[in-house]
């Protein structure tokens, strides 16, 4: 019985067109659904989500957009910050050299009315400022003077161009009258906090680069000839002055960029053109902006120029040629810029001078030397490293009829500001106080008269 039902044939039946359009119509909404949601749905949310990040980098873009339309007042304010930070930094001791504190102590102390026996230093020691552990010395001054000498001393001492804590004084009255005491001094240094100039105060060293024979001939010696006439002075004088204004020799200048992809730096070289040291400037300018400068900031040296030299000059030492143009940037007295360029293209190898005129309208001066600067024209990128040595400006000078040089004034003069006193000024210039009374008297001044604002002094060159 159950083999004859499988032995039956299976008959299947023709399916009509209706039934073959609907399985038609469910496979073809199959696929639609499927195509939906694996691949329409999963290409929907990419999209979005790519939406969404380009509305995030399009928002960056916009902040970076906004920063770059600020960028030139970003680099002015971060120019006076630069400054108002040096400025801060140059009045505290960068380390604790006791050669250098005692050489700016002894001119601060230098009175005649007292005499200060030895200076005793204690062990430097940290204390905790603000957070940072600053490194200080304690400095015992024993004295013997007059009363008017020790306020002197204490007054030169809050004048020093570096910070001097003056921690206490003890007094004590001779029979004389005289003042016996110690003063307890503590200096601060930013040793370890902050990279500074490690030099207190600059010591000129003389060099003796030739000794003199004893038998060279007198300079001003004169011959006479046997027909009578004057023979000319052995030695003549140079037609011209040369003013050094910049000599690299202390570490000074700063690297400023024009824009964020102009690189570099300064450091002192000791292959020099003139005494010890030059300055090495390396730079590195990807040139995509109108302006692609490299800045050496030398503001700090006050130079300034009052009246138009005759041409001003660099010596450049150059490894390669370059497209750079080097030059000076110079700011005149209503703060205006004005760009000298001293040579447009490096074409040279080893050391060599160049030399501009700079600007000749009296009205524009005095000049305060700025800037050093290296420029890359727009589009051509460029590196390398370029020595500098011996910035002077070159004067005619000037002869009378009687052949004296005078070109070379005795007298320089000083605008008083504001916080100046007799004592500050012969500290400033001469770098102790004992010169107040010649100041005094070049002026037609009394000690006890004010010093206002605005008035100019003369003192004497030295």
């Amino acid at each position: 019985m159950i083999q004859r039902i499988w032995k039956k044939e299976i008959k299947i039946r023709e399916l009509t067109k209706n039934e073959k359009f609907l399985l038609t119509l469910l496979g073809i909404i199959i696929f639609i659904w499927g195509g939906y949601r694996f691949i329409i749905t999963p290409q929907a949310e990419k999209m979005e989500n790519l939406n969404e990040q380009k509305l995030k980098y399009q928002g960056k873009i916009d902040e970076i957009n906004e920063i770059l339309r600020k960028e030139s007042s970003i680099n002015k304010e971060w120019d006076i910050l630069h400054k108002e930070k040096e400025d801060i930094v140059s009045r505290y001791f960068p380390k604790l050299d006791q050669a250098q504190i005692i050489y700016l102590l002894n001119n601060l102390l230098e009175q005649e009315s007292v005499s200060v026996v030895d200076m005793n230093f204690n062990r430097p020691s940290y204390e905790d400022i603000g957070g940072f552990q600053v490194k200080n010395m304690d400095i015992s001054v024993p004295y013997n003077g007059s009363y008017v000498g020790v306020i002197d001393i204490i007054k030169s001492l809050k004048s020093s161009p570096r910070k001097i804590l003056l921690d206490s004084v003890s007094m004590d009255r001779n029979a004389d009258g005289r003042l016996n005491g110690n003063m307890s001094l503590k200096i601060y240094s930013l040793e370890g906090i902050t990279d500074t100039n490690s030099d207190v105060v600059y010591i000129d060293i003389a060099k003796e680069e030739s000794k003199n024979t004893p038998f060279a001939s007198f300079k001003e010696y004169k011959n006479n000839s046997e027909d009578g006439e004057e023979a000319s002075e052995i030695t003549e004088t140079k037609p011209y002055i040369e003013e050094i204004l910049l000599d690299f020799e202390n570490e000074n200048s700063y690297f400023l960029p024009s824009q964020e992809l102009v690189k570099g730096s300064v450091s002192q070289s000791t292959k020099a053109k003139s005494k010890k040291y030059s300055l090495r400037f390396e730079y590195n300018i990807v040139a995509i902006e109108e302006e692609n400068r490299g800045f050496i900031d030398v503001s700090k040296n006050n130079i300034l120029l009052k009246y138009p030299p005759n041409t001003i000059g660099l010596w450049i030492y150059s490894y390669d040629y370059s497209p750079a143009t080097v030059g000076i940037l110079f700011r005149d007295q209503m703060g205006e810029e004005t760009y000298v360029p001293l040579a447009e293209g490096i074409g040279w190898t080893g050391w060599k001078y160049i030399e501009t005129i700079p600007p000749e309208d009296l009205k524009i001066y005095p000049l305060k030397l700025e800037k050093l600067y290296v420029e890359i024209p727009k589009d051509r990128d460029n590196y390398g490293v370029l020595l500098m040595d011996r910035l002077e400006a070159i004067y005619t000078r000037n002869i009378d009829e009687d052949g004296n040089d005078m070109s070379v004034g005795d007298y320089i003069f000083h605008v008083v500001e504001k916080g100046d006193s007799v004592e500050s000024i012969s500290i400033k210039y001469y770098g102790s106080n004992k010169y107040k009374n010649e100041i005094l008297k070049l002026n037609e001044m009394k000690a006890s008269d004010t010093l206002p604002i605005g008035k100019v002094l003369v003192l004497k060159k030295r």
